[in-house]
């Protein structure tokens, strides 16, 4: 005759959890970021003027520029979420690229991280968004 072992009802726990749990320690629990991914938002960004010339059609550039008035943070080889995209054209890119974020839009005079919060801000209005991009290439957005 077999001798038969009990089954485990429930999961083993993970070392020390029963004592988390006699203690109140929560278990950190990762949470997934929501809105890094938004084909439909750069769809529409693609569809705005570019920045820095005003030529149609555009790219949507990402803003890498890190800013804690903005909550904007990122790392090496990190590529930042698509609610920082900002429209610019294809040369326009590249010379971004060439000489430098920061130099770019310093020249252009455009503050690209607050330009991309509005812009999400102002999502599925393709009009509000338009008349950011205006409002900013005519100085005016501070």
């Amino acid at each position: 005759m077999k001798l038969q072992h009990p089954q485990r009802l429930t999961p083993p726990d993970a070392p020390g959890a029963l004592l988390k749990r006699a203690f109140g320690i929560a278990p950190r629990i990762k949470l997934k970021v929501v809105g890094d991914s938004d084909p439909v938002y750069l769809a529409m960004i693609r569809t705005l003027p570019c920045l820095g010339c005003n030529d149609e059609p555009s790219q949507a550039a990402h803003v890498r520029m890190q800013s804690g008035t903005h909550n904007k943070h990122g790392g090496i080889g990190k590529k930042p979420a698509d609610k920082w995209a900002v429209p610019l054209c294809d040369d326009c890119h590249r010379e971004q690229h060439r000489i430098g974020e920061r130099g770019f839009w310093s020249i252009v005079g455009i503050n690209p991280v607050l330009l991309a919060e509005r812009l999400y801000a102002a999502r599925g209005d393709l009009v509000k968004m338009r008349s950011i991009v205006f409002a900013a290439r005519a100085g005016m957005l501070s």
